[in-house]
């Protein structure tokens, strides 16, 4: 805050709020822009300077320290931050000092309880103090995905997807309900991008959270899509890849009385005994067309003695080729190096 500044020049339209927490990030929010957290101060300021540069003039904005203390500010479009003339010292009222007193206990006792359960509960967070519980600010980028899903851009998709999935779980948690519907919406635009066992992985992240948070219902339906991408794999060595995490899932959700733990077990199964590559069919020897002006098989071997006395070799019957393509053929398994049998490449002199 280098300098000071009148604010009767600046309406009173729009004030973004920075608050600042313990761990140093900064939460923005305001008009114009989405709620979001950031590591720095500076990245926060940023943010709000963009949306000073598209009104096209200076805006307010009141930044909230760890400690209660408020700072009424004035940023404009190029990032140049001014503290607002107020007429009064700046600090925090004891009461808001004591709430804060009061919210650092709380969080320390959360920290605690996360610590004992994160055994069972992974690594799941709570959400962040002054963090927003809806999921209204991130409905337009959901839209935007959502958008270039249904257009076919599926790249654009993922990377957006992406973005906003570790946007949401840095300021919510990677469990809160919000983070989780986003998260889910990344399992498709990651599937529908080529990549189908990630998504995969993704969707039974999600779905095992919910059954952590006791929601049975939403678990289930997730647990289905990952289940249903999965038996849509039509390479084998890539199903059975992406099959482990639909088993570890299914372990924890296994359907009403076991029926889905039961499915995805014998589609396993199935996959197990599929051979990656099918014998080629048996070859049929070629037979060679009879000689037309012989007549007979007599005749053909006449012509075979009259060449033998003139001294002309006499070609050989043909070799058996496949009628199967080169790639269907079986191939004989290499031994490991520790299985070769040692084999004198030399031919003896």
């Amino acid at each position: 805050m280098s300098t000071m500044r009148e604010s009767a020049d600046v309406p009173a339209w729009p004030v973004y709020a920075l608050t600042v927490h313990d761990d140093g990030r900064v939460l923005a929010s305001g008009p114009l822009i989405e709620t979001s957290g950031h590591p720095t101060r500076a990245a926060a300021i940023e943010v709000v300077a963009e949306a000073a540069g598209r009104l096209g003039r200076s805006v307010r904005a009141t930044a909230s320290e760890p400690d209660g203390a408020v700072w009424p500010l004035i940023v404009s479009p190029d990032g140049e931050v001014s503290e607002v003339k107020t007429g009064r010292p700046r600090a925090a009222a004891p009461k808001k000092r004591a709430e804060k007193r009061r919210e650092k206990r709380q969080e320390k006792d959360r920290g605690r309880r996360a610590a004992k359960g994160a055994a069972k509960e992974g690594s799941a967070a709570a959400p962040r103090p002054g963090a927003p519980e809806g999921g209204e600010a991130y409905a337009e980028a959901l839209a935007q995905v959502t958008g270039h899903l249904d257009a076919g851009r599926t790249d654009e998709a993922q990377a957006l997807a992406t973005q906003l999935d570790t946007q949401v779980a840095g300021v919510l948690g990677v469990s809160h309900p919000v983070a989780l519907g986003v998260r889910e919406v990344r399992a498709r635009a990651t599937a529908e991008a080529g990549d189908p066992v990630a998504g995969i992985q993704l969707y039974r992240d999600v779905a095992e959270r919910w059954h952590y948070r006791g929601d049975a219902e939403q678990a289930e339906a997730v647990a289905g899509r990952a289940e249903k991408l999965w038996t849509g794999i039509t390479d084998v060595e890539r199903a059975l890849s992406a099959g482990v995490a639909v088993v570890r899932m299914r372990n924890q959700i296994p359907g009403e009385g076991g029926a889905a733990l039961a499915s995805v077990l014998a589609h396993r199964e199935r996959l197990l005994q599929t051979p990656v590559a099918e014998a080629a069919p048996e070859a049929t020897p070629f037979t060679a067309a009879p000689v037309t002006d012989a007549g007979t098989a007599k005749g053909t071997e006449a012509a075979a003695g009259r060449g033998a006395a003139a001294g002309a070799q006499v070609p050989e019957p043909p070799v058996a080729v496949s009628s199967a393509p080169r790639s269907s053929r079986p191939r004989p398994r290499t031994a490991p190096s520790w299985e070769r049998p040692a084999v004198n490449a030399r031919k003896a002199g």
